[in-house]
């Protein structure tokens, strides 16, 4: 008995859209893709519903940015479907070739090894040829909402000197050496790139690096680090794309420092999200990845 295809995975839930934001055609990657191959972005896999149809809007996304072109979403790990999964619904849509692009905001562990691992097995199974591209890092669209997010966090908010403000720039974490260097490579990014957008309590803050697992400062350490004794306000920015138990772990780490230091004004910058910022950070990496290829 013939196995029925896989489903397609990346147009089923509602598009998520930043307001005012445009979404354009990129007919110039269409054109360089050509026929017969798809892309396949590549989630982490979260329990958190959200975090989940988040990462599905992001494929939405990609998808009408690339009209015509076969996507597929699939997950490395916790949720379906699997990378292998997606791949082989890319090779019931006609696809041979395949461009892989991690949603992943630096290159660690995972796409050093573990997606490379999946992609390779998943794509032997399918007979499909696959190429990753990098990961999202530092393309100036994300360093842009970056900025964005952090300006959304204070606006309307009575202004204070950046003498006795605090910005503390959180990441996933990773036993990767490069960690903490990635982290600060973008936190620098995000303020050498548009200095006059840049409200003026961030041009000359405190500015302070934190990690929720594997790397240190610790996420605690961080925060408690941040408090000195002009500091009135700390703004905390988690480097996330989507809601999930890493977002959850910093949320209950800002209220136990809110305790610990009931003087000081504690604000949370949202996450990144599903915003075309990040699907135009994908799209590019994905035509790197062909022009890399010939």
């Amino acid at each position: 008995m013939t196995s029925p295809a896989p489903r397609s995975t990346s147009q089923r839930l509602p598009l998520v859209r930043g307001p005012g934001v445009e979404v354009v055609p990129r007919v110039d990657i269409v054109a360089s893709l050509g026929p017969g191959r798809g892309v396949v972005i590549v989630g982490h896999g979260t329990a958190d519903p959200v975090g989940a149809a988040e990462t599905h809007a992001v494929g939405r996304l990609v998808a009408e940015m690339l009209p015509g072109v076969p996507v597929e979403v699939g997950f490395l790990e916790v949720i379906g479907p699997s990378i292998g999964e997606a791949l082989a619904a890319l090779a019931a849509r006609g696809c041979r070739r395949v461009v892989a692009a991690p949603l992943l905001l630096f290159t660690a562990g995972h796409a050093k090894r573990d997606i490379p691992d999946a992609l390779d097995e998943g794509g032997r199974a399918a007979g499909v040829a696959v190429e990753q591209a990098a990961a999202i890092g530092c393309h100036a669209a994300v360093i842009g909402l970056g900025r964005r997010r952090r300006r959304q966090a204070v606006r309307g908010l009575e202004p204070v000197p950046a003498a006795a403000t605090g910005l503390v720039m959180i990441g996933r974490g990773s036993s990767d050496p490069r960690a903490a260097a990635q982290l600060l490579e973008f936190t620098a990014a995000t303020f050498t790139a548009d200095m006059a957008a840049c409200p003026h309590e961030f041009r000359a803050c405190r500015i302070g690096l934190g990690f929720v697992a594997a790397a240190r400062p610790a996420l605690a350490e961080a925060l408690d680090a941040a408090v000195g004794p002009d500091v009135r306000r700390v703004v905390v920015q988690p480097h996330l794309l989507f809601r999930g138990h890493v977002e959850h772990q910093v949320m209950a780490a800002v209220a136990r420092a809110r305790e610990r230091h009931p003087g000081v004004e504690w604000l949370v910058v949202p996450r990144l999200g599903a915003e075309p910022e990040v699907a135009t950070a994908l799209v590019e990496r994905v035509a790197e990845a062909v022009r890399g290829s010939g």
